[in-house]
C-alpha cells in the first residue's frame, strides 16, 4: 500500500526541486480498488478459519456471504471488531454497486489497521511491518554505448528497517543528435 500511495514521487527523482502532482483520477480509483481487495482478503480468511476450525456456518440462520460469516464468527464469540468489520463490508459493497462512491487514502489506512488487528487475533499474522517509500537516481554515466551520450539509473520501492523489500528500476539514457 505504500508503493500505491506514493506512486507520484518517482516524477520527483527526475529534477531538481521540481513539483510532484498527484492525480486526482488515480487518487479516485486507487484506494477503492486496493479496498475491495483487502476486504476480498479478509473474507478468505475468514472462510479459512472457519474451516479450519471445523465449524458449519448454519444455512438456515447465516447467508453464505461475508456479512453472513461475520455474524457467525461473532455470535461464536470468535472475532474482536464485529461492528467495524460490518462497517468495513458495508463500504466494499457500496465501492462495488455505487458509481459515486469511493475510498480515501486515510479510510483505506484506518481500516486496513482494523482487518489487520482482526487478522492477528485470528492468528493469521503478526505484528505487521512499517514499510517506507525510497526513491533515488544515480550521477549521469558514460555508459559506453555508441550514439549513448550518457546514461542515469533510477530507483524507487518499498524498505523495511532500511531492507529493500520491493524495488524497480529503470536506465534512462541520453542519445546523441543525428544533427
Amino acid at each position: 500500500m505504500e508503493l500505491a500511495k506514493n506512486y507520484h514521487m518517482p516524477y520527483l527523482l527526475d529534477g531538481i526541486g521540481a513539483a510532484t502532482f498527484r492525480n486526482p483520477l488515480l487518487d479516485f480509483l486507487l484506494p477503492s480498488l486496493l479496498y475491495v481487495n483487502m476486504v476480498a482478503i479478509l473474507d478468505e480468511a475468514l472462510i479459512r478459519f472457519i474451516d479450519v476450525r471445523g465449524l458449519t456456518v448454519p444455512k438456515k440462520k447465516y447467508r453464505n456471504s461475508l456479512h453472513g460469516r461475520i455474524e457467525f464468527l461473532n455470535d461464536k464469540l470468535s472475532i474482536d471488531n464485529y461492528s467495524e468489520l460490518q462497517s468495513i463490508r458495508d463500504l466494499r459493497n457500496k465501492l462495488a454497486h455505487e458509481v459515486s462512491e469511493h475510498a480515501t487514502w486515510e479510510t483505506l489506512d484506518a481500516d486496513s489497521n482494523t482487518i489487520d488487528k482482526e487478522l492477528r487475533h485470528l492468528g493469521f499474522v503478526g505484528e505487521r511491518k512499517d514499510y517506507k517509500y525510497f526513491g533515488e537516481r544515480s550521477a549521469m554515466y558514460d555508459c559506453g554505448e555508441p550514439n549513448i551520450l550518457s546514461a542515469q539509473d533510477y530507483h524507487f520501492g518499498v524498505k523495511h528497517d532500511d531492507q529493500v523489500t520491493m524495488e524497480f528500476s529503470f536506465t534512462k539514457k541520453i542519445h546523441k543528435s543525428n544533427g
